[in-house]
């Protein structure tokens, strides 16, 4: 695969000389990134305040104008279950069975988006494209919702439950917001009539206000002995802080080697 993406870009660049390089209004791009030279693969361009990949587009309304945003957009479903069935014969007088089964599903929902404008600049270079810029990244986390379920039964070898603990333990944390406002500047070089690396700086702030607080709901019981009427209930509900609020200003890179794609 290696060879023959590279067979493919020798190919493109020795075409190249011949044919007009820079965007021109009409023009729609798509963005990635490139990871390492040693195992060259694309890649998502950048990721939002909460790690959700992104994907670079771009509209060329006139030669010097495009529009372009920054989209992602992570759904999470998972559902995960484990069992353990095994014979406990040592520190007991007698051996004990113990079955056990664990099932979590977590859900939630991240999207992120940021739109912006570019302006390209004049340049003498026939294959180089530098532009600046200002883009808006807006990114929101629904509630992340944990719903963990334990069951354990010890039982002995006529099958007297010895010991029991079926527990519920749901946990639900905040909403999470993220907004800020970037200056970029960057370049594009044309090798290829519609292919293009470069790379690009943002300046920029961004508030992030991250989780807050976490609901847990525990509900179930305890049997901690063979007496079947000795039951414990464990119904707890409770809520812990657990979130943070931040405001950053600094310089970012969006991209070491970016390739972009026009048609």
């Amino acid at each position: 695969m290696k060879k023959l993406f590279l067979s493919v870009l020798v190919l493109v660049i020795a075409g190249s000389a011949f044919s007009q390089t820079k965007p021109v209004s009409g023009d729609i791009s798509l963005g990635f990134q490139v990871s390492g030279l040693s195992n060259i693969a694309f890649k998502e361009w950048g990721t939002d305040a909460f790690e959700v990949p992104q994907v670079l587009g771009r509209y060329y309304l006139s030669d010097q104008i495009a529009l372009r945003t920054r989209l992602g957009v992570n759904l999470t479903n998972v559902d995960r279950a484990f069992d353990r069935t095994f014979l406990l014969t040592e520190g007991v007088p007698n051996a004990v069975r113990v079955d056990s089964s664990l099932s979590e599903k977590v859900s939630g929902f991240s999207f992120s988006i940021s739109p912006g404008i570019e302006y390209h600049l004049a340049s003498d270079a026939e294959k180089l494209d530098p532009y600046v810029g200002a883009s808006i990244p807006f990114a929101m986390q629904t509630p992340i919702v944990t719903d963990r379920q334990l069951d354990v039964v010890n039982t002995n070898a006529a099958g007297t439950i010895l010991y029991r603990e079926d527990i519920n333990t749901k946990t639900t944390t905040n909403s999470s917001l993220s907004i800020g406002l970037n200056l970029i500047g960057g370049f594009n070089y044309f090798f290829s009539p519609k292919i293009a690396i470069g790379a690009e700086y943002a300046l920029g702030f961004a508030y992030n206000d991250i989780g807050g607080f976490v609901t847990l709901v525990q509900t179930g019981f305890i049997q901690p002995t063979s007496d079947p009427n000795n039951i414990i209930n464990a119904n707890v509900s409770s809520n812990i802080r657990e979130g943070s609020n931040s405001l950053e200003l600094g310089f970012r890179s969006t991209g070491g080697v970016n390739v972009s794609i026009f048609w």
